[in-house]
């Protein structure tokens, strides 16, 4: 009975969707950046003041700085609902994804990305916590519906 439950946890779409919630909102931001400072650097024949400017009022912008967050909003709610279709009571999986990708979103802002751990970074990771629950769990819902 017990290996039966366990055959039926779809584990390999939950640590898929655990690393599609972290890697696409980031690659995009990172794709973004590099290519807009790619851009800029055609533009001004690479002269690495201007490209420094560019990219350094690129990363202030607003709307480059919530970029992340929408991103990972739309893929959380897409791998809920991917996973609600896969599993009949989908909240376990849908949390286990979660879980899985902000260890994963905290393992890669500490090693990749020198995070450091202060206040400001904290509710950070909080925030995303409660963005990848919150649209996975809905995204779970309405593909349930």
């Amino acid at each position: 009975m017990i290996a039966q439950r366990n055959r039926s946890f779809p584990w390999g779409a939950v640590i898929w969707s655990s690393i599609l919630i972290v890697i696409i909102p980031l690659g995009a931001a990172l794709a973004m950046s590099v290519g807009y400072g790619l851009v800029i650097g055609f533009q001004t024949r690479g002269d690495p003041e201007a490209i420094n400017a560019a990219v350094t009022a690129l990363a202030g912008a607003a709307w480059y700085q919530a970029l992340p967050k929408v991103l990972l909003a739309a893929v959380a709610f897409w791998r809920g609902a991917r996973l609600a279709r896969l599993v009949t009571p989908a909240t376990p999986a849908v949390v286990s994804a979660v879980v899985l990708a902000f260890i994963l979103l905290i393992v890669l802002a500490i090693t990749l990305f020198n995070a450091p751990l202060s206040g400001e970074q904290m509710i950070s990771f909080a925030v995303d916590a409660i963005v990848m629950l919150a649209c996975s769990l809905v995204g779970a819902r309405v593909a349930q519906r």
